[in-house]
């Protein structure tokens, strides 16, 4: 997809000149074609003592100077991004180019395709060259610091640790500390919030740290704990009206709208599972949907969704505003339908709202006070957990979407792909039954 972004941007400037090769080779073919008469290189290289980089575009002014165009597939401009083009800057200045605007390419969220894509419409360019300016003494300092991690030939390491500006979300310390096992040798030298971060995730495991540095940094080990408020939890329950239906959306989303009608990064179903329960004593009924070809899957979807969900009984779903938006979108995308997908989110039901912590409903010390239900499925029901699956998160079965439709792949890596794909759909459902169930059991033995 970045390649493909990269290459419609540059029909923004027709008539350009691609730069081949990396460091010495590509500064000096950029060195070559900057001295010809073209005014639009594509991935020109520099090379200035210990630095260097490519940039994704430059473009020349009617003097001596040329503009950096930085093409990102985010929707807007942020730091990161103009701290990149700040590298740029002194990377180009240094190696005597003079620059004049630094400029930012990026996506549209509003543009929505009818017909080819275009360009001029997909992406906004915006001239950040004063955001630039403002850090270009900042990220000099920096430079340094880049250098002597490039060049650190020590592991682990507690300083790359230290420097990590969030460590409840970053993923940088997960995939560090859990590929260096040495890594409890330098814990002491982390920061008190760091490291309870990295024990609260359950990257470190805190029964290998000394007692003395969890005393130092007010570590106290959770007790487990159950808290189950019965009434309350009934009283949500009494809104599901039979037949229920567990349901569930993969979806596919890309930077370029892949489909008239659509818009970047806009989440489009391909694919569901429905389980029935007609009665409290009937036995399930599994239904599903993938589409299995490239093109706008929302029609085909729609039209055995309408057959296979009917317009009597709850819809019961798991971070439900999830699939209400995807209905809300199709609705627009077909009107013909927006009637029933109306219907469908009246009727609609968050069984994610009985774990939420802030509920106060059922809530386990396990859950650690998430309401994913990659989190509480195997504390509830172990036996389904998704380690035992060939896809097991959301993000892998979107992928894996284009892979199946394309025809570079042979029919038997097909057909697994397919089932692949629909048994992980079909365990979102399950999980939602066997919760709801043991939820259920729970409730009438708990006063």
């Amino acid at each position: 997809m970045g390649r493909e972004v990269d290459n419609l941007s540059r029909q923004l400037f027709p008539g350009g000149t691609e730069v081949e090769g990396f460091n010495d080779e590509g500064w000096g073919n950029t060195q070559k074609t900057i001295r010809g008469t073209s005014k639009v290189l594509f991935q020109p290289t520099v090379v200035a003592d210990l630095l260097t980089c490519r940039a994704d575009i430059l473009t020349k002014n009617s003097g001596n100077s040329w503009d950096i165009n930085e093409v990102k597939m985010g929707t807007s401009i942020k730091e990161d991004y103009v701290y990149d083009l700040a590298f740029q800057r002194i990377c180009f200045e240094n190696a005597g180019i003079r620059i004049g605007r630094t400029n930012l390419i990026h996506i549209n969220n509003q543009y929505v395709r009818n017909g080819d894509v275009e360009p001029g419409k997909l992406f906004v360019s915006e001239d950040i060259t004063n955001e630039v300016g403002a850090k270009i003494s900042e990220t000099k300092k920096l430079i340094p610091r880049a250098l002597e991690v490039s060049n650190s030939n020590k592991v682990p390491d507690a300083e790359l640790l230290q420097s990590c500006p969030n460590p409840k979300t970053c993923d940088f310390l997960q995939y560090y500390c859990q590929g260096i096992p040495e890594v409890y040798s330098v814990i002491a030298r982390l920061p008190a919030k760091h490291l309870l971060e990295l024990i609260n995730r359950e990257i470190l495991d805190p029964k290998k740290i000394p007692a003395a540095v969890l005393k130092s940094i007010g570590y106290k080990a959770t007790p487990k704990f159950t808290k189950i408020n019965a009434p309350a939890i009934r009283q949500e329950l009494k809104a599901l009206q039979y037949p229920l239906h567990f349901f569930d959306y993969e979806t596919y989303s890309a930077a370029i709208p892949p489909f008239n009608g659509t818009r970047p990064y806009q989440n489009i179903p391909f694919q569901y599972s429905l389980i029935i329960k007609d009665g409290s004593k009937s036995v399930i009924r599994h239904t599903e949907f993938l589409a299995r070809e490239f093109k706008n899957p929302v029609p085909a979807l729609l039209s055995q969704l309408k057959k296979d969900i009917g317009t009597k009984g709850s819809v019961i779903a798991w971070n439900a505003s999830f699939e209400k938006k995807r209905n809300e979108e199709m609705a627009k995308m077909e009107p013909a339908f927006s009637g029933f997908l109306k219907s469908v989110n009246d009727r609609i039901f968050d069984l994610m709202i009985i774990f939420q912590f802030k509920n106060q409903l059922y809530i386990k010390s396990e859950f650690h006070k998430s309401a994913s239900l990659k989190t509480v499925l195997p504390v509830i029901c172990p036996e389904l957990a998704y380690n035992d699956l060939a896809i097991q998160e959301g993000g892998e079965a979107s992928a894996s979407w284009p892979t199946l439709t394309n025809n570079k792949i042979s029919e038997v890596e097909k057909e697994q792909l397919t089932n692949d794909m629909l048994i992980y759909c079909k365990r979102d459902t399950e999980a939602m039954v066997c919760i709801l169930d043991k939820v259920n059991k729970e409730i009438q033995t708990t006063i």
